[in-house]
């Protein structure tokens, strides 16, 4: 569907005064694709993908006609080769970039590959994490997850993934190759209705800090809008995937920029994400993208961005008669993306989207070292 920044840029394009109104697709993760049952919606007030991954330049156009003897102009693209995704939606962008937005512009922030360094740190020692490439049932029947440690990598095809149960429920990581899984027991977060935080350690309790770090790293949003978000793309897996296991009571994710990897550092920005069942349906999809607005960071008096050199995640999943950690679930990072939805640009912008809509309800798969092709269709007709 065209979109209402589509048919301004369209509109310019059309007397002279726009480059283009077409020249990129945007390829995303974010919402669940529809089924054969499902109708598509209306996108005419959609301004960005709900999670973008890729975006790859137009290559081919042209003027085709549906089974339906509809009119439609046809944009195509090759998508790189290399790497592997599970799309859910498209969408067709003036450009490359956004020119009025420079160096704050929309980007992707982690994806939690290997090449990033991330570590799993507990009260003790803070160590590297493991890519377990084998499947994750370790020989046992069935689809659960037999691996002893709280956090490795594992393939983002992984035998597991081929459960029933876990496609229905959309338990797939959907970006790259490998991602990032973390026990739900790995941290103990609490929440006041407004803010999660680790919970205080009394005599005698446990460590209730542990995390995955990045170190060394150097964020800047100083010159981004309040109002520009990061967005979580992650997935909620169950360790044992019988209908009959434990159901997700809610997921607790604290999201810490800090000036160091202390469990209460005096420099910090902080996400928290609270979701119980109210805000999703976990019976039914675990594939979550959250959104954060830099204006809702918590964050401690005079706190900079420039002095910050360290991101953390705590993790927690609980299941639906405790709020106590539970190690019978997973959390699987797939990316955290900065959204800049402040810059305006009236020559740029989302032309055209829709969510992908597949006989099986379920995502296309694009797998690694494979040749593929994109084509997007707008549809022309008269009214």
């Amino acid at each position: 569907m065209i979109t209402n920044k589509g048919r301004n840029i369209l509109a310019k394009y059309l007397i002279g005064q726009a480059p283009a109104y077409a020249s990129y697709l945007a390829m995303g993760i974010g919402p669940n694709p529809l089924g054969p049952t499902d109708s598509l919606g209306n996108y005419a007030s959609q301004t960005s993908l709900d999670f973008e991954v890729l975006r790859i330049p137009i290559t081919s156009r042209g003027y085709v006609y549906d089974d339906s003897g509809v009119a439609n102009i046809v944009f195509a693209g090759e998508l790189p080769s290399n790497q592997r995704y599970l799309f859910t939606e498209v969408g067709v962008y003036s450009a490359k970039t956004n020119p009025a937005a420079g160096a704050q512009d929309s980007k992707m922030i982690y994806t939690f590959s290997e090449s990033e360094n991330w570590e799993y740190h507990t009260e003790l020692t803070a160590v590297g994490i493991d890519t377990k490439v084998e499947p994750l049932n370790l020989g046992v029947a069935g689809y659960s997850i037999e691996v002893s440690e709280p956090v490795f990598r594992t393939n983002t095809d992984n035998y597991i993934f081929n459960s029933s149960v876990r496609k229905a429920r959309f338990e797939s990581p959907r970006f790259l190759d490998k991602t990032l899984v973390i026990s739900g027991a790995t941290s103990f977060l609490e929440s006041d209705g407004t803010a999660v935080t680790v919970k205080e350690r009394g005599v005698g309790d446990p460590y209730y800090g542990s995390h995955v770090h990045l170190t060394g790293i150097s964020p800047d949003f100083n010159k981004n809008s309040a109002e520009d978000e990061l967005r979580l793309a992650f997935s909620v897996i169950n360790k044992d995937d019988d209908p009959s296991s434990p159901t997700v009571g809610g997921v607790r994710i604290l999201l810490e920029f800090a000036s160091t990897d202390a469990i209460n550092p005096d420099n910090y920005a902080r996400a928290s994400i609270d979701l119980g069942p109210e805000d999703v349906n976990f019976s039914e999809n675990r594939y979550i993208i959250t959104t954060t607005k830099l204006s809702q960071l918590q964050k401690s008096a005079g706190f900079t961005w420039n002095t910050v050199s360290s991101v953390k995640f705590y993790v927690m999943v609980f299941d639906t008669i405790t709020e106590e950690p539970s190690s019978d679930f997973y959390i699987a990072l797939d990316g955290l993306r900065l959204e800049n939805v402040t810059a305006q640009n009236p020559l740029y912008g989302l032309s055209g989207y829709t969510q992908i809509l597949t006989d099986d309800g379920l995502p296309i798969t694009k797998e690694p070292n494979s040749s593929n092709l994109v084509e997007f269709r707008f549809g022309m007709d008269v009214s």
